[in-house]
């Protein structure tokens, strides 16, 4: 196995595991299942899977600059795998988005403002990691 398609791997294995437990932290935080104390909970998760998969992001984004500038020319940048990364990232954000305005009537015990509010916690980070993606993908098609 390359050492390539090794860096791929543990992106899969990092984003299916931390992605699993991502929903299921924005699930039990949009029924209050953590209240009055849901911060704390995130507050624990983040810090625990944000590290590795910033840095997972950093290095497909380097590895694949690396790999355009090598040589491989800028025909293949749009149909690249960080283009698919940060495709991927942004579907995932904005069904998240969604679920957060989609989702508040099914909790009447919850107003719509105080949702959004708390889906700051889970929508932050995972900005963040699409801005990593897309910003590379944008910054070299100028």
């Amino acid at each position: 196995m390359t050492v390539r398609a090794s860096m791929w791997w543990l992106a899969v294995i990092w984003f299916a595991g931390g992605g699993f437990l991502f929903v299921i932290l924005v699930g039990q935080s949009l029924t209050g299942y953590y209240e009055p104390r849901t911060q704390d909970a995130w507050g624990w998760f983040l810090p625990t899977v944000m590290p590795t998969l910033a840095l997972i992001v950093g290095a497909l984004v380097a590895d694949y600059r690396k790999t355009v500038i090598g040589g491989q020319g800028a025909a293949k940048l749009s149909a690249g795998p960080v283009f698919w990364l940060g495709a991927g990232l942004s579907v995932f954000y904005l069904l998240v988005v969604a679920s957060s305005i989609l989702l508040q009537p099914l909790l009447s015990e919850t107003s719509p403002l105080i949702l959004m509010q708390r889906s700051n916690l889970w929508l932050g980070p995972l900005q963040g990691l699409c801005v990593a993606a897309l910003g590379f993908f944008f910054q070299s098609k100028t």
